[in-house]
């Protein structure tokens, strides 16, 4: 039975890592909603994410937790799988010897003491150290910094050899801080676990901590009987290194339940027990301190779990602030800077979403806090009106879904304008750019004193902050039209409508 779920579970967890990583390369040409649904799945998202929209994924993510221990680990987490492909690739360059593990003693003063930092910040309503450890925030910036960056590397290659078939896709998403912390962790990773299997997973990945302190009171746990003749097969198989066969004990906290014990023993000696039965030859010391200690953990990771979940239901700003910058936008539907900041784990599923590309890694726009948060860059591009597919794929409520309609009002910021720089003052010639690609009639050309020539007129409460028109003007160095993002974004006013003139045409003009 246990070698049929083993592989159930491994072709879950492969499809699971695929559709997700491919995810990160066809947002904009899948369904988002499809998207979402699959990225709610993910522990820290649907944990920020539980009083918008995503409830329901965390608490089955919970009570899996609670029946059968860190499932989620071994199927769900797309590192994790990562992780035991690493340690199978590696183990083929390894002698017979060193391809088995041996058990370990876990780091439990490093797992908990990281626990506590990323989650006292989080409590606080700042994500950033949640952000830079947690696997599937991680995964995302892989795939979109490294894994997307070298297909699109691949692709303007070819299409610099053949231009009239293929065309240039621009890095108008790069950023070097994103870029070094995917590289980063991708290493670490790769070297953790082809050295010693999940061994991240058990010493600074928050998730797998506060899934192993619950798996303290999960119902079904794996455990040794009486068949056992200590082959250490069991042993040499376990990548978490949590089975001690000598004293028939399996650390739950670390197990991740792949298994790949149960599938290799040869005398069905391990395996899942229901747990609440009454256990005999507990009354050694030690057996009772390892009882304590485990309790005393397990309370910890519910006190600290529970304390985000009601800092979440508070809704507590962040604790530290630092100062955004004036050309800091943030994408539609994230409410406010203090949304973004409070929800936020710098996954990048709208940044691969966006078609147009605007949307960028933060460095400073949004404050210290704020680094690698989605910000909007118009430089190669503008804000589609028709498009919300960046508020369609967010799987935390970092941004909310808006519809067509909703996107098409939501005022991200306002656009401003500087006579001295546009081409009409300085140059003395027509334009109208802006006006032209103004999709919310915010511009209006007008007559510039007695010169023939016009000059736009905006009006700020009908402008969305699209970047249409800040893109497209043709001023330089400095542009004559710039967007300033909303720290609050707003409702835009709909614009009037034109009344449109009926000519009468006699005749053909030629």
């Amino acid at each position: 039975m246990y070698k049929t779920l083993k592989w159930i579970r491994v072709a879950l967890s492969l499809l699971i890592l695929i559709i997700l990583t491919l995810n990160f390369f066809y947002f904009s040409n899948t369904s988002p909603n499809f998207s979402a649904v699959l990225l709610k799945f993910q522990f820290v998202p649907s944990m920020l994410g539980i009083l918008t929209g995503s409830a329901l994924f965390f608490i089955i993510l919970i009570i899996l937790t609670f029946l059968f221990g860190r499932v989620y680990c071994s199927t769900l987490c797309p590192v994790g799988t990562f992780q035991d492909i690493v340690s199978r690739f590696a183990s083929l360059f390894k002698s017979k010897k060193n391809r088995r593990y041996k058990y370990s003693k876990g780091y439990d003063w490093l797992r908990y003491s990281v626990l506590v930092l990323v989650m006292l910040p989080l409590i606080g309503g700042i994500t950033l150290p949640i952000a830079i450890l947690d696997p599937y925030s991680n995964w995302g910036r892989i795939s979109s910094q490294l894994f997307d960056r070298g297909v699109q590397t691949i692709n303007n290659i070819i299409a610099s050899i053949f231009p009239n078939t293929f065309y240039i896709n621009n890095y108008s998403h790069f950023a070097l801080a994103a870029l070094l912390a995917a590289i980063v962790f991708l290493l670490v990773i790769i070297c953790f676990s082809a050295i010693r299997g999940r061994l991240y997973c058990n010493t600074i990945c928050p998730v797998g901590s506060i899934l192993g302190g619950l798996s303290k009171f999960a119902l079904f746990k794996p455990e040794i009987n009486g068949n056992c003749n200590q082959c250490m097969l069991c042993v040499s198989k376990c990548k978490s290194q949590c089975i001690d066969v000598k004293n028939h004990k399996i650390d739950v906290s670390r197990c991740v339940a792949c298994l790949d014990c149960m599938q290799g023993c040869n005398r069905n000696a391990i395996g899942y027990r229901f747990a609440f039965k009454k256990v005999e030859n507990k009354s050694s010391e030690e057996g009772k301190n390892i009882d304590k200690q485990g309790r005393r953990r397990a309370i910890l990771t519910l006190g600290l779990l529970s304390g985000v979940v009601a800092a979440r239901a508070a809704k507590i700003g962040p604790l530290v602030r630092t100062k955004a910058e004036k050309n800091a936008i943030a994408p539609p539907g994230a409410v406010s800077f203090e949304n973004l900041k409070n929800h936020c784990t710098t996954c990048h599923a709208c940044i691969s979403a966006c078609p147009s590309q605007i949307i960028k890694p933060a460095l400073l726009e949004y404050g210290l806090e704020g680094i690698m948060m989605p910000t909007l860059s118009y430089k190669d591009h503008f804000c589609t009106y028709e498009c919300n597919k960046c508020s369609q794929v967010c799987p935390n409520g970092a941004l909310l879904p808006l519809s067509i309609e909703e996107k098409k009002l939501c005022q991200i910021g306002k656009a401003k304008y500087c006579l001295k720089e546009c081409i009409v003052y300085r140059d003395g010639t027509d334009c109208g750019a802006c006006d032209e690609h103004c999709p919310t009639n915010a511009i209006t050309m007008v007559p510039y004193k007695d010169t023939g020539l016009y000059i736009p007129k905006l009006d700020r409460n009908v402008c969305i902050g699209c970047g249409a028109c800040e893109y497209i003007c043709p001023a330089s160095p400095v542009k004559a039209i710039i967007v300033i993002g909303n720290e609050e974004h707003q409702i835009a006013m709909e614009a009037a409508k034109e009344e449109k003139k009926e000519v009468k045409i006699d005749e053909f003009g030629f």
